[in-house]
């Protein structure tokens, strides 16, 4: 691992091997995605756009070319396209990069949606946020993508056309779809995060609300494992990939835990070794679990918080210090 790459409240920062971070600009923006690719490196910010650097972040550039969303949520690689990016925004909106970030073409579908006019958030004006796509290993025409609050999208073409997943059909009533993941060998294993929202004409008991979704048969039945829980992070780790990795919290961003299951959900063990007590919770939340180059796990935390752990023995450790003030937002190596 080169260099790690955080995005900050306050900018980026950047952390080699026994490093200590060091700011790298843009202490004026708040960086919600960051994503190095092919020399390149993105910083999106909440609100003004792509800034991009091919210097290590020495110098930057705005690279909003074609991005209509300006609050980027987060970065990743095109499972079609080798060297390309897409991006998930708020208002919830995709948009795919062919030139490392230099420029950027709207997957128009996604806007095109049925019912895309009633997409929302509790926390912002904007109509609803793309928090992440993920495509099933081996099947990079199928991508999915994780709208708050709108629900599960899919596209089976490569992100030109896209259908919302009928959740209600499988009694998962959540339109608050914080994160979608899945099983990094087998394609039929489908992950979702789930908050407390709903679209508003509709009308669905809260006890009924939160928790962790899952697919066996690549989405076409769903089932809840997990009950309730504020939940935004969920992962199956590439090296222990038996377990079932999830970050749920009894409010919203607060009163955390880290838990693991060995048996597809049918249970839950701590994992929350070093971010909190047994028995107790934490002061924040996890926002998302990370899978770093030397596959250990990063967890980002609500509180802006970087910790890792060596998957299967989740014991977590501090990954990066920094300055009083700065907090985490979102990392990436390169």
């Amino acid at each position: 691992m080169s260099a790690t790459f955080i995005g900050t409240n306050h900018g980026v920062y950047c952390s080699t091997f026994n490093g200590a971070p060091e700011p790298l600009g843009l202490a004026d923006h708040e960086i919600y995605a960051i994503h190095a690719i092919g020399g390149a490196l993105l910083a999106g910010t909440y609100g003004e756009g792509v800034f991009r650097s091919l210097d290590d972040g020495d110098t930057w550039t705005p690279s909003s070319d074609g991005l209509t969303a300006t609050a980027l949520r987060s970065f990743h690689d095109d499972p079609v396209k080798p060297g390309a990016v897409l991006c998930g925004c708020e208002p919830g909106r995709g948009f795919r990069s062919s030139d490392k970030g230099q420029t950027w073409v709207e997957m128009a579908g996604i806007g095109g949606v049925p019912g895309s006019d009633r997409w929302f958030l509790p926390y912002s004006p904007r109509a609803g946020a793309l928090r992440n796509f993920w495509s099933p290993p081996g099947r990079p025409e199928h991508i999915l993508a994780a709208i708050e609050v709108a629900g599960l999208l899919e596209s089976q073409d490569r992100g030109s056309t896209w259908t919302q997943v009928d959740l209600y059909a499988n009694a998962i009533q959540d339109d608050d779809i914080h994160w979608v993941s899945g099983h990094p060998q087998n394609p039929d294993v489908l992950l979702l995060a789930l908050g407390w929202a709903v679209l508003r004409e509709r009308s669905v008991d809260g006890d009924e609300l939160g928790g962790v979704g899952i697919s066996a048969d690549g989405g076409k039945t769903w089932r809840k494992i997990m009950e309730r829980d504020y939940t935004r992070a969920v992962l199956i780790p590439p090296t222990c990939p038996d377990q079932i990795l999830a970050g749920p919290a009894k409010a919203v961003g607060r009163q955390g835990s880290v838990v693991v299951s060995n048996d597809r959900g049918e249970t839950w063990e701590y994992a929350g070794s070093g971010l909190y007590k047994k028995g107790e919770a934490m002061a924040d939340m996890v926002e998302r679990f990370q899978v770093a180059p030397d596959k250990s796990i990063w967890a980002v935390c609500s509180g802006g918080r970087l910790y890792k752990a060596e998957a299967g023995e989740w014991n977590w450790t501090e990954s990066v210090e920094l300055p009083e003030g700065i907090t985490a937002e979102s990392v990436c190596w390169g």
